[in-house]
Parts: C-alpha cells; sequence; structure tokens
C-alpha cells in the first residue's frame, strides 16, 4: 500500500514538472534549448522529489500512528491480559486480539509485542514471558495478521506499574 503511494506521488510529480518544462505547441517559434534550462529542469527535479520524499514520509508516519492510536484504543478499553502464572489468554482478550487485528490489516506495519512474567526464578519468569507474547502473535496470526510481521519480547519481572499479567503492542517503523 505504502509502495502503491509513494509511486503515485512520484508519478504526479513527474507529470508535473514534464508539464512545466513543455512548450505552447501553437507557437511557431522552436523552443529555445540551454544548459540553464537542463539545470533548472534538474533542480526542479530535485525539488519535485525531494518533496515526494517528505509527502511519503509524512504520510508513512502518520500511518503508523493511526495504527498505533488504534491499538491504544483497544488495550485500553479492554487488555490484553493473561490467566495468573499462565501463558493462556483470559477470557476477554479475544475481543482485542479481534480489534488490534483489524487495525493490522488495514496497514502493512511490523509490531513488537512485549508480555511479562514475574517470579522469583528469573529464568522460569523469562519463560512464561516469551510464552505469553508467543501466544498473543499465535492468536493474530489465527486472525489473519503475517506472523512476519511480528515479533515477540518477554520481560521478566518488570519493575513498578506493570501489570505481569498483559502484554503490550508496539508499531514498528517498517
Amino acid at each position: 500500500m505504502r509502495k502503491t503511494l509513494v509511486s503515485g506521488i512520484a508519478v504526479a510529480a513527474l507529470a508535473v514538472v514534464g508539464a512545466a518544462g513543455c512548450t505552447d505547441d501553437s507557437s511557431d517559434q522552436a523552443p529555445i534549448a540551454t544548459t540553464t534550462t537542463s539545470a533548472s529542469m534538474s533542480d526542479r527535479m530535485e525539488g519535485a522529489m525531494s518533496s515526494v520524499q517528505a509527502t511519503a514520509s509524512s504520510a508513512v508516519n502518520t500511518a503508523r500512528e493511526a495504527t498505533q492510536n488504534a491499538i491504544n484504543s483497544a488495550i485500553s478499553a479492554v487488555p490484553i491480559g493473561f490467566e495468573s502464572g499462565s501463558a493462556e489468554l483470559n477470557a476477554v482478550s479475544g475481543v482485542t486480539i479481534n480489534a488490534v487485528a483489524a487495525a493490522l490489516k488495514a496497514s502493512d506495519n511490523k509490531v513488537e509485542i512485549t508480555a511479562y512474567a514475574a517470579n522469583s526464578d528469573e529464568a522460569a519468569a523469562e519463560a512464561l514471558a516469551e510464552q505469553r507474547a508467543n501466544a498473543v502473535a499465535d492468536a493474530l496470526a489465527a486472525q489473519g495478521v503475517d506472523k512476519g510481521r511480528i515479533s515477540v519480547k518477554g520481560t521478566a519481572n518488570p519493575g513498578e506499574g506493570v501489570n505481569v499479567d498483559q502484554a503490550d503492542i508496539t508499531v514498528e517503523g517498517n
């Protein structure tokens, strides 16, 4: 989708630049080509390409932000959670998984799923956190999200203020 947008903008910019360099065909005078015109055309082309790149970059950032906002809204309403001490998603997480999957299917953004777990045994907490992140990735894949767009991260014994029985999803740059 992004490649199509960028290609379309580039074609439009080239058409505008090309039209700007044309002369009126009804004129009896032949067009005069000079080195200055070529340099001017080159400058215009560079400016147009720079403008196209800036527009495309802005569109990509806007799309990424929109996807992240949709995911944040879904997670705020109904967090993706797990049964205590388990990698099994709780009963209400399906609603959020469906909303997140819809947002991801409407974009080509990649995401990172971070899940947490707490245990006095650091290795056990890390393993459970990884299993939880993979459970969310599997649930999104089951809803049609390409698993190649999903990375997972398990965090053992996170700091204060983190609910260890919930997962977070962050939209990454492509």
